[in-house]
């Protein structure tokens, strides 16, 4: 199942705003858009975003977190982030 940027939004209890700054900054990616050019989201994205407020929770920058899921391959792959103190 998608998500649009909206519903991710409500269901992550974060703002569109935050969503749209994780993928300008390639920290989250949408799997996919629709024709009109909207942000759609598949269920791993969900997963990688659970991850990522994980971190942010425990105040790593999100510039260490894209520094190590790039590193751990968590791009699409879906690796674990390594390397986060």
């Amino acid at each position: 199942m998608e998500h649009t940027v909206s519903r991710l939004a409500r269901m992550a209890g974060v703002s569109v705003r935050t969503l749209h700054h994780y993928d300008r900054i390639g920290l989250l990616k949408p799997s996919g858009r629709t024709g009109a050019g909207y942000r759609l989201y598949a269920e791993r994205d969900l997963l990688r975003l659970q991850q990522i407020l994980f971190y942010r929770e425990l105040e790593v920058p999100l510039r260490r977190i894209r520094e190590a899921r790039a590193c751990a391959g968590g791009g699409r792959g879906g690796g674990r982030a390594r390397g986060l103190r």
